[in-house]
């Protein structure tokens, strides 16, 4: 017993990690170390976004340190608290009391709160209550390094702000990743409470809204310079937005950043939501040296195969593709690429793949079928390095699946893991059914046994990854995935099935040879 309580707890840890987790709850009462394990595995990640009894439970063990300062990442999803305000306004007072004794009793709240908003009816509100809990438990979780918070339709009141100024005590040193979701106007409240230090990873979503006053000049005076007060530190960049806002003014006020090695972008490429687009090649270009992974995302309303409505704002795709072009330092040294076609053709987005060519290991095409002539001139941009270091990763259009194309994926890049094909509508009806398609016959013949593929998908004319699988997409995944021995996925879901496939399709032709040898024999 007393060699055991001297193991040092990495070790217990590094025990504890080979055992199921629902194994290791059992274990809790076993020693100390058992005990902090099981509770920093219970509470290391909370999420605040709907108000049930787990979240009840969760909060009233929040409020003592112990427990909180295990949390490490906390996600919080506001809209529950307003939904809990309109409630109240539309439940007689009977009702209320009714359900803030339930809650008091739930959440254990203080005898003496802190003072709070007080409703029509003159007494604390249940959604200010929950607030204030979570109030109290923010402040004692001193260990948090990735935080969101969705605002959504919260008010602005005195106890949202104390809510979130108590994050920004709690959260000041520890916290690494920030991710912010809310309407332009509320950001001027989120802004002045989250100066955190050393932050390394930022995630902006503007939420859609009405139309905000002046608000080229919030986004380059206030946005714009709460991102470069963390430019020294910051390695994650990513900038999304529904609003109506155009965010021209914010991309060009952005400055150098010398440690970004990751840059996102999504949202809508027209003169309305974004009028100069050159402002986004700017910081590809102003951040080219340590950049090494870029993610450009049009929204379905930009998208190419989506018609144009006659009175929808006119496209500034073409301007970026254009500005993407002629800035020559842009999309090098990168090593993923998540890049919608450009404008111009495949011969402007192949020209600005080649920046990479040396270096570009995981690549997604998106919104463009290519022919087989392309597929060629794309992968024989990578084949001058060594087999081993060529693609890893590969998400592209084709117009045509051919066993062709797929001799050609398995001789020029055999290191490759992750392979997702978007085929058109025709492409995936000439080559999905069994039992008549020339394409799943002839895949017999080959057995692709050198390719080191592990992760294969079929999509059918959508290049977004979520989604549930058709039953041709399906069956056409899997009759590929039969013939490459290596793949443990499809559409990246563990596949179990498929080593009983490609066993019975091993046994399978070698039983036919067998046979035809036999029958040579006999002639």
């Amino acid at each position: 017993m007393g060699a055991a309580a001297d193991v040092p707890e990495d070790v217990w840890r590094l025990i504890a990690s080979f055992l199921p987790e629902s194994h290791r709850r059992t274990l809790i009462s076993v020693n100390k170390a058992f005990y902090n394990i099981v509770l920093d595995e219970r509470y290391g990640v909370v999420r605040w976004d709907k108000l049930d009894r787990a979240m009840i439970k969760s909060l009233a063990r929040l409020r003592t340190p112990l427990i909180a300062r295990r949390v490490r990442r906390l996600h919080i999803l506001a809209w529950f608290i307003e939904y809990l305000s309109r409630k109240e306004a539309l439940h007689p007072p009977s009702a209320f009391v009714t359900f803030k004794r339930w809650l008091g009793r739930r959440i254990r709240l203080p005898s003496a709160p802190l003072p709070i908003a007080q409703s029509s009816h003159g007494k604390s509100s249940a959604a200010n209550d929950i607030l204030t809990s979570m109030t109290e438990a923010v402040r004692l979780m001193t260990g948090v390094t990735e935080y969101s918070f969705e605002w959504r339709d919260l008010p602005a009141s005195p106890p949202t702000q104390r809510f979130l100024v108590a994050a920004r005590a709690a959260f000041g040193v520890s916290l690494r990743k920030l991710t912010l979701h809310a309407q332009l106007d509320n950001f001027a409240s989120l802004l002045s409470t989250v100066d955190f230090d050393n932050l390394e990873e930022l995630d902006l979503f503007f939420d859609h809204d009405t139309a905000m006053a002046k608000s080229a000049v919030f986004l380059r005076d206030s946005i714009a310079p709460f991102i470069n007060h963390f430019r020294r530190s910051l390695s994650t960049l990513t900038l999304a937005s529904a609003s109506k806002a155009d965010l021209s003014p914010l991309f060009h006020a952005l400055e150098p950043i010398p440690q970004l090695h990751k840059f996102v972008v999504s949202l809508q490429f027209d003169s309305a939501h974004l009028s100069d687009p050159s402002g986004i090649s700017k910081v590809l270009s102003a951040n080219a040296d340590s950049l090494y992974r870029v993610e450009i995302a049009r929204s379905l309303t930009t998208s190419t195969s989506t018609p144009a409505a006659p009175d929808d704002p006119p496209s500034t795709w073409p301007l970026f593709s254009t500005a993407l072009l002629t800035s020559q330092p842009a999309l090098s040294n990168l090593q993923t690429l998540r890049l919608p076609a450009l404008s111009s053709g495949f011969d402007a987005t192949l020209a600005c793949l080649r920046r990479a060519a040396d270096t570009l290991t995981t690549l997604s095409l998106r919104e463009q079928f290519l022919h087989e002539p392309e597929l060629l001139e794309l992968l024989e941009a990578f084949v001058h390095r060594p087999l081993d270091s060529r693609l890893v990763g590969l998400h592209v259009g084709l117009h045509v699946l051919s066993l062709d194309v797929l001799d050609l994926l398995a001789v020029r890049m055999p290191g490759m893991q992750r392979l997702y094909l978007v085929l058109t509508h025709d492409a995936v009806r000439s080559t999905a059914h069994t039992s008549s398609s020339a394409f799943c016959m002839d895949l017999y013949t080959r057995f692709y046994s050198a390719w080191q593929l592990h992760d294969i998908g079929i999509w059918e004319e959508r290049f977004s990854l979520g989604g549930v699988a058709t039953h041709e997409e399906t069956e056409l995944t899997e009759h590929i995935a039969q013939r490459i021995p290596t793949i443990r996925k499809c559409r990246g879901q563990p596949a179990p099935a498929i080593h009983t496939y490609v066993a019975c399709a091993n046994w399978m032709m070698v039983e036919r040879a067998r046979l035809e040898d036999i029958g040579e024999e006999a002639e």
